[in-house]
């Protein structure tokens, strides 16, 4: 809304230029040196006017006025506005916010990297001011971001932060409820306890002890409840009940939906049903089950992109300041949890828009120097390395993917960079523990793991989630020359960048072979009801895990193929010398080469085999065996 002619303006400046509500006001009247946006960006709040020019005038006269001793002295020297009008000129103003975002403190450590960026939990919901200290508490768990990701992050999704002023009410969860899914109270509290313990280790969402926090008080999204309770069932149960999963899932879309008409009128989502959408996204439903209505608007709802954008626009505030709401409590941890569902939705838009070849609604951080300045260290933590190689397939996509290369084809400088790239990550950006490591040869060293408690398996699991990515990343810079082919140059160069693409993806998919090997030893299990269940890793992350080894099986199976109807596409007449000695002629070299391609793409279908906790495994399992069994017709040809 416009200032009226001459009427000084009290929003500060980062509100004012992002024309969002400004409480600047109302919490100086209470104690406060900051408003709501700027304590929560830990920003100082400033407010420099001082270049209105309708504002001027009066200041002259104000300032005219101090000089003459016999007009008032005495009032004028007290008066509030003084103190406003000198703030103005104050040479802090000069400074630029984003310059004091990024400026580390000297002194204090860690906590004063980022001022309350994590206000400490208060009792009366009130954040607390620039002046107290920052909660870093969580940085112990098994899930912390550095401070210079959270920057990163909100960068990207708090630059419009506004805070609604209402509150949306959850619903009860009550032992009805629980019953109307078929199942009793025990069952259904293990299903919640053995998502966080397994079913959320790869991807976390939210906080496991402020979800059990609200929920113990009765403020959490029933959406939320149910989708924790779908995804975490098939861990909890000897027994594996399909239809009562599903039936949780119906119950999931049913609440979110009912949420979202809530939030649609009043312009605001709640944090806890989008944590509940980033959990249940792109599930398969029984269709059988549910209304033709739920089922349309799930399509409109529930997918990846309807969370990208609502993560993107959505107002989660959560009634974080007192003065929203006097009658509710906020949700327990939710500064953090945001910062989570952040780190979850950019990471999986990311390599999502990657696979699709699709342009990602996410825009980019407003500053080009933040991506050089994530973390590097080896004390990393595995969310700074998924964040990392995140923004490296983003820059694959921007790169390899456009409107350009679609015309004329990928650009043999692109794909060298790309290349550097991920190798610069593997090197550097990577933490130490968690890197792939090679020895002389190049070939790939297995790492030894010495863990034998109950979360033992979560370093062997967060090396083997990484190492499937960066996988993924050079079989899809391959699929992008594929499908683009390189663009017209000197005939050296682009028979150099086609050996280039082949050695990369073969490299890669020699060592998937040797991971997923390695990923046997491990595994996680649980006791419940005497019954002992073990599960693989590739069961703990079917998303990613299971997914990419059905894709390298899907691509050995396919170059199989090409190898045995036409030779080596690159390199026909180099053969390995044993090989070569071996062979008596050339249906035994043909023989052996199929015998290889078979034992690889078998190694990369039984990781997949080995997801026996998820129901759409075995709808990816007929997809592998239909590819198998056309390999295997081609060998008899």
């Amino acid at each position: 809304m416009r200032l009226k002619r001459g009427v000084e303006r009290a929003s500060c400046d980062f509100c004012h230029r992002r024309k969002i509500k400004c409480d600047r006001p109302l919490r100086e009247s209470q104690g406060h040196d900051s408003c709501s946006p700027c304590s929560l960006r830990g920003i100082q709040c400033l407010l420099d006017d001082s270049d209105d020019v309708r504002l001027r005038r009066r200041r002259r006269a104000v300032a005219q006025d101090e000089e003459r001793p016999d007009q008032r002295p005495s009032l004028l020297a007290t008066s509030p506005a003084d103190a406003i009008v000198e703030s103005f000129h104050h040479p802090s103003a000069d400074v630029s916010i984003f310059d004091k975002e990024m400026a580390p403190v000297q002194s204090g450590g860690l906590q004063q990297l980022l001022p309350s960026y994590f206000p400490p939990n208060i009792d009366d919901g009130i954040s607390s001011s620039l002046d107290q200290s920052p909660d870093f508490s969580f940085i112990d768990t098994p899930f912390e971001l550095s401070p210079e990701s959270i920057l990163f992050l909100d960068q990207i999704f708090m630059g419009g932060y506004e805070a609604p002023l209402d509150y949306l009410l959850p619903q009860t969860m009550t032992d009805v409820d629980i019953q109307n899914c078929g199942l009793d109270e025990a069952t259904f509290h293990a299903s919640l306890h053995a998502y966080f313990d397994f079913a959320a280790v790869h991807l976390p969402v939210l906080i496991e002890d402020a979800f059990w926090q609200d929920y113990r008080a009765g403020r959490c999204s029933l959406a939320l409840v149910y989708a924790i309770a779908c995804r975490g069932i098939s861990f909890s149960s000897p027994l594996k009940n399909w239809d009562t999963q599903q039936l949780l899932a119906l119950k999931f879309r049913e609440k979110f939906l009912e949420a979202q008409q809530v939030s649609t009128g009043k312009s605001v989502m709640r944090l806890d049903d989008l944590e509940a959408l980033a959990i249940m996204v792109n599930w398969r439903y029984d269709e059988s089950q549910s209304s033709s209505l739920h089922s349309q608007l799930g399509r409109l709802f529930l997918t990846h992109e309807a969370l990208v954008l609502a993560t993107l626009q959505s107002q989660m505030q959560d009634c974080d300041e007192a003065e929203h709401s006097s009658t509710t409590v906020p949700l327990a941890r939710s500064e953090e949890r945001r910062k989570l569902l952040f780190w979850h939705v950019y990471g999986l838009d990311a390599f999502h828009s990657l696979d699709q070849k699709t342009i990602s609604r996410i825009p980019d951080g407003k500053n080009s120097e933040i991506s050089p300045k994530l973390p590097r260290l080896d004390a990393g933590s595995y969310l700074d390395a998924v964040l990392s190689l995140a923004i490296v397939a983003r820059e694959i996509l921007q790169a390899l993917v456009t409107v350009n290369t679609k015309r004329n084809g990928v650009k043999c400088g692109d794909l060298v960079n790309m290349y550097d790239r991920l190798s610069l990550w593997q090197k550097h950006d990577c933490p130490a523990h968690l890197r792939r490591k090679r020895d002389a040869d190049g070939k790939l060293i297995p790492l030894t793991i010495n863990e034998s408690s109950k979360t033992g398996f979560l370093k062997p699991l967060h090396c083997s989630i990484l190492w499937l990515l960066e996988i993924n990343c050079y079989l899809q810079i391959e699929d992008c020359v594929s499908q683009y082919g390189v663009q017209n140059g000197a005939l050296l160069e682009g028979g150099m960048m086609a050996l280039r693409v082949e050695f990369e993806s073969l490299r890669a998919a020699h060592d998937g072979v040797e991971i997923v090997r390695w990923m046997k030893q491990y595994s996680a299990t649980t006791t419940r009801g005497g019954i002992t269940q073990s599960h693989s890793l590739t069961d703990l992350a079917p998303s990613i895990a299971r997914d990419i080894c059905a894709g390298l099986c899907f691509w050995t199976c396919g170059r199989g193929q090409k190898v045995l109807r036409h030779g080596p596409p690159s390199l026909t007449n180099i053969r390995p010398r044993n090989r070569q000695q071996e062979a008596k002629n050339e249906g035994d070299q043909r023989n052996q080469d199929a015998s290889d391609y078979k034992e690889a793409f078998k190694e990369f279908r039984s990781a997949v085999a080995t997801a026996t906790s998820h129901r759409d495994t075995e709808y990816v399992l007929e997809r592998l065996d239909r590819q198998i069994v056309s390999f295997e017709e081609a060998v008899a040809q």
